[in-house]
């Protein structure tokens, strides 16, 4: 089905887009390698390598157990987001939710929501041979493995319903991303991640049926939305650059900013003829530090969806952040040299570190015949205003950014991050006298948004002509 998926996108889509589908990370990385298409995306994958290096033992000794035992141990936010996830924890319902039949147990042992997504961790175990056979063939996850309805309170939406007794779920349909957490498999079980969209403050439950289980049965989990902070903003700046038109300066207004533990949404608008733009935000903490674009969101810029009214596009931008956010820790979203207090009040003037600002370098050669573009280490480190340190007795190269430091040796795909291990897709290989490396282990170690961009999509003649990066 995703073959097929990917032959009507290309038929349909100059190369060089995405194509996007029911499992997220597994198309990012078949996308990325086949096309070095938005190098963003491959985040996840390494996300994962950084993430259970060091939970590797933990889970082997897990792994003796039942497969609601080990899933139960995760934390659904361990799958989607990075670092400390303890600001949200509290939002985190890890109760398991449970059905059965003859041939399977299908369970949801963690879950949290926002009113743009919803998070599970959703693990099925087999009760007999046949039923395992299925489960642990390839073709099991499909855009048929899993009937999905969300439910809504009809007495949490702002306007009455006609009903007019108060609480009456709805059933609605709903789209999904899933991914496999395949360091989660057993013998007779696996475990997915999925994110459901879209949420709403109204959203009751979630209703979740393996479609291989007998007729009817769905286990229902119940959903409370976590509460957003609305910004209004309803100011022009100047864009940035994106991953489709890497030089910016077009005129951008920002209306408004949504901003919860697990993700931001924007309201702006700019001139159609401009082709592309993006308000670029920065994040000013209580403790008067501004934490940055690639730290908070870590996406590269790629826009959201968009409607135009004569000669201006409007857009609505929602994206996951890249780690959970602790709201009462942020005073204030920044936007053009101008601070807008989360609290509500006037906007002050603050002044940005030019360093935070997104700045291009080089593209340089694939790696691996097919692999995606690589990035030159030293523009890179000397960009960010990083270290760089070749030692020749040791043939290694170590770069140090906020705090943290990475080491390349070339030929070898082992990279080592503040001395631990994380394995890269390609290995790091010198081009023209030059150190070049895939830039995922940068994205993840440094907290930094990378892309391949063009000089300006979707014209004819359009081309990647540099790396657009992110601080």
């Amino acid at each position: 089905m995703r073959d097929r998926m990917q032959e009507l996108w290309d038929g349909a889509v100059p190369v060089g887009v995405p194509c996007p589908q029911a499992d997220p990370a597994a198309v990012k990385r078949r996308v990325n390698a086949a096309l070095n298409a938005v190098p963003s995306e491959r985040r996840a994958y390494m996300r994962q390598k950084l993430r259970f290096a060091a939970a590797a033992a933990a889970i082997a000794a897990l792994l003796a157990g039942s497969a609601l035992a080990v899933a139960g141990q995760w934390n659904v936010l361990d799958f989607n987001f990075e670092g400390d996830n303890t600001p949200a924890e509290d939002y985190v319902n890890n109760q398991a939710y449970s059905v059965s039949d003859d041939n399977y147990t299908l369970s949801v042992t963690s879950s949290v929501a926002d009113t743009r997504s919803a998070y599970l961790l959703v693990t099925i175990e087999s009760k007999n041979d046949a039923a395992t056979a299925a489960l642990m063939a390839d073709g099991f996850t499909n855009m048929d493995t899993f009937s999905i309805r969300i439910l809504e309170d009809e007495a949490a939406e702002p306007e009455p319903t006609s009903t007019g007794d108060g609480p009456a779920p709805e059933v609605l349909a709903l789209s999904y991303g899933i991914g496999e957490e395949k360091n989660l498999r057993t013998d007779s079980s696996r475990t997915w991640s999925m994110e459901l969209q879209p949420m709403s403050a109204a959203a009751c439950a979630v209703d979740l049926r393996l479609n291989a289980m007998d007729e009817g049965v769905y286990v229902e989990i119940p959903i409370e939305p976590v509460e957003p902070i609305t910004v209004e903003i309803n100011a022009e700046g100047t864009s940035f650059g994106t991953f489709y038109h890497i030089e910016g300066g077009a005129p951008v207004t920002l209306e408004s900013v949504t901003l919860s533990p697990l993700s931001i949404q924007m309201e702006y608008s700019f001139a159609a003829a401009d082709g592309d733009a993006f308000p670029l935000l920065f994040f000013r903490m209580t403790d008067g530090s501004l934490r940055s674009w690639g730290q908070i969101v870590g996406d590269s810029m790629l826009g959201g969806s968009s409607w135009r009214d004569q000669d201006i596009k409007h857009a609505s931008y929602d994206h996951q952040l890249r780690s959970v956010l602790d709201l009462s820790q942020v005073d204030a979203v920044v936007f053009n040299g101008a601070a807008y207090p989360l609290g509500g009040g006037r906007p002050e003037p603050v002044e940005v570190d030019p360093a935070l600002y997104p700045f291009q370098i080089p593209l340089m050669g694939r790696l691996p015949e097919g692999g995606g573009y690589s990035v030159p280490v030293r523009a890179l480190c000397e960009g960010l205003g990083g270290d760089c340190v070749w030692d020749n007795e040791a043939q290694t190269a170590a770069m140090t950014y906020r705090g943290v430091t990475i080491v390349l040796t070339p030929g070898s795909t082992t990279a080592l991050v503040d001395g631990q291990p994380v394995e890269m897709l390609e290995a790091p290989a010198a081009q023209d006298g030059k150190l070049a490396a895939c830039y995922a282990v940068f994205e993840d170690a440094w907290q930094v948004s990378m892309s391949a961009a063009y000089d300006n999509w979707p014209s004819d003649n359009a081309q990647r002509v540099a790396w657009l990066v992110i601080p």
